[in-house]
């Protein structure tokens, strides 16, 4: 199966359009694994991405176990230690990382695609996924290192307030499994925890490979079967994520010393993978908060009121309802006014809709910076991921310009008004009183 994207790509120097396409290709091995492809043979590079679905942080039985598994998969293999490993991406100037994010698990390999180079790159990658030994010694480090950077982010009111609001959207869902990362859930891991995790939810039949560059299908398979080899077939365990289920919000104000500014979030679980609303809710956040100095908010907080510096707004798919929040930061004692203001706009523009000039505005950005995003490999990656990942619609991006360009202020007004409800906006103000 092949997905073909067209877009508008404006030339530098000019006004004029050229069409520029990239062509997605999709199919699953025998073993049950999806290779999602792009062919780009201009430069001689290779990105890969490696996810394994269901091994981020909401399989999390023993919390910070996802995150520990996923970045110390590059700490030595069965053939390699940690320092060797890296001895050797050096020689082949390549780059392999890993990381856990809330519903999967993700290694990456930048290469060149010269065989004397990728073939060798990709034999390493496998070592890194297949053979991971979390080695005790360097875990103690790599343990002592996040402990310190977890202290360091919760001197952010920021960090302090986003955590607190995920955690209020999510409650005891497996979303909010990040958000209760501490001292001591990262001191109670263990190797042994990693290598269990690791046993259970890296498998065949639940990885996701996209290559974006310098191959052609077949080496794609090649290059597919080289770097799973060895791992199981299928995944002992396969977390399935419960429905997400709106309540009615709260307000939580959490006292914070040694800041001048408050910081305050607010928002609620509301967009899918596959939203049937996903235009409407993507130009209408554009309008709201997500449009910079074109946002309402920052027309109104910042312009009019002079209450904040910047306010923004944005939407996070999931498999289930993701966050839709709000957050900004402002003088202590400007925090209520802030608020209301905030809740405000919100409410109007629910009520309201956009206007016919703020939605022209929101689509010509949208659609104007869309070539943007395909502009390298690297930035390729996310998307094809994503194609194949989450089963989109091969015509997803192709057809992705086509509906934001059809929607209408009437659409905006009756999703808005549809989705959200102001009585379940959870509001987080951090720093507004001293601890």
């Amino acid at each position: 199966m092949i997905l073909r994207i067209l877009f508008a790509a404006v030339m530098m120097g000019g006004m004029s359009a050229q069409v520029s396409a990239v062509e997605i290709q999709r199919w699953q091995t025998d073993e049950g694994s999806t290779i999602t492809l792009v062919e780009r043979h201009e430069l001689p590079i290779v990105n890969m991405q490696l996810t394994f679905k269901g091994a981020g942080k909401i399989a999390d039985v023993k919390t910070d176990v996802a995150t520990a598994t996923a970045n110390l998969l590059v700490a030595g293999t069965a053939q390699y230690s940690e320092e060797a490993l890296r001895d050797e991406s050096n020689r082949l100037g390549i780059n392999i990382s890993g990381n856990a994010g809330v519903e999967n698990a993700h290694i990456y390999l930048s290469s060149l695609s010269r065989s004397t180079t990728l073939q060798p790159a990709v034999a390493l990658l496998n070592q890194v996924v297949a053979s991971p030994q979390f080695p005790r010694d360097v875990w103690q480090r790599e343990q002592q290192k996040a402990i310190t950077a977890l202290k360091q982010q919760e001197s952010s009111p920021a960090f302090v307030g986003s955590r607190a609001l995920n955690i209020m959207n999510y409650g005891q869902h497996p979303y909010a499994n990040g958000s209760r990362s501490s001292e001591a859930s990262i001191r109670a891991v263990t190797p042994e925890d990693m290598a269990s995790f690791h046993r259970q939810h890296y498998a065949k039949n639940n990885a996701y490979i996209t290559i974006v560059g310098d191959v052609s299908r077949r080496q794609a398979e090649q290059l597919t079967a080289a770097a799973l080899k060895g791992l199981p077939d299928k995944m002992a365990v396969n977390p399935a994520i419960p429905p997400v289920e709106n309540r009615m919000g709260s307000v939580q104000d959490i006292p914070f010393a040694g800041k001048e500014q408050a910081v305050v979030l607010m928002g609620l679980p509301l967009i899918v993978r596959q939203d049937p609303d996903r235009f409407a809710l993507t130009v209408g956040n554009y309008i709201l908060g997500a449009g910079g100095f074109d946002s309402r908010l920052m027309k109104t907080l910042r312009d009019e009121q002079g209450l904040v510096y910047g306010v923004s707004s944005d939407l996070t798919p999931f498999s289930e309802k993701g966050p839709f929040n709000i957050a900004f930061s402002t003088q202590k004692g400007k925090a209520d006014a802030a608020l209301v203001a905030t809740q405000k706009v919100l409410a109007d523009f629910i009520a309201q809709g956009p206007t016919e000039a703020e939605l022209q505005q929101a689509k010509d950005h949208i659609i104007g910076s869309f070539p943007l995003k395909f502009d390298t490999n690297a930035k390729v990656l996310p998307y094809a991921a994503n194609v194949g990942i989450y089963h989109l619609p091969l015509d997803y991006l192709n057809t992705y310009t086509q509906g934001i360009q059809a929607v209408t202020v009437e659409q905006v007004k009756e999703v808005w008004q549809r989705r959200l409800n102001m009585q379940q906006i959870n509001v987080v103000v951090v720093g507004k009183t001293q601890q």
